[in-house]
């Protein structure tokens, strides 16, 4: 059963084009996951997916410091809280389900969240854009699987959303880019 579970989700990534950029821990939590079922794969998920979006938070935040672009300042403050809301959401549901989360990124100050306090302007930009749209890939990969396997309903439609609106912002990141950077 595992081994068909786990062809399904390398179709899927696949299908996605994401499989070449996903990280090796992005793919060990998706490892980790596709073992799981029921209640205990919709907890293990939150679990895993709160901190990926908190640290996303805090690293567009600290790009919002110092970005040039008017539209990458409001496309931030846009994404800061639609994750907000949504780890707000998870967390809720974690504890209906008897739960809390296991880690937690709120004022964490990762790697990338010190690079982007360290940059300015278009060096920032240059930076922070591609790692934030990789970011969003590899939340998208997380999330796909719980758009297919987990046993909460609100919890499927929650993360099929999320997929939706990540690969769109990492398209929309990507397409800011080339368009100010001609990368």
């Amino acid at each position: 059963m595992r081994l068909v579970i786990s062809l399904v989700l390398v179709a899927m990534l696949a299908a996605t084009s994401m499989a070449a950029s996903l990280t090796s821990a992005t793919q060990a939590t998706i490892k980790s996951l596709s073992s799981l079922s029921g209640s205990k794969f919709d907890v293990a998920f939150m679990q895993a997916f709160i901190p990926v979006h908190e640290e996303a938070v805090e690293i567009a935040m600290a790009a919002t410091l110092n970005a040039d672009h008017t539209q990458l300042l409001k496309w931030n403050q846009v994404v800061v809280e639609r994750k907000n809301e949504q780890v707000r959401t998870m967390i809720a549901m974690l504890k209906a389900s008897g739960a809390r989360p296991a880690k937690r990124n709120v004022g964490v100050q990762t790697a990338s969240v010190k690079k982007m306090r360290q940059l300015k302007d278009a060096a920032l930009e240059k930076a922070y854009i591609p790692l934030m749209a990789s970011h969003l890939e590899q939340s998208a990969a997380l999330a796909q699987l719980a758009s297919k396997k987990a046993s909460r309903p609100e919890l499927r439609a929650l993360a099929a959303k999320i997929v939706k609106q990540e690969n769109q912002d990492a398209a929309t990141l990507r397409s800011w880019l080339k368009a100010w950077y001609k990368k």
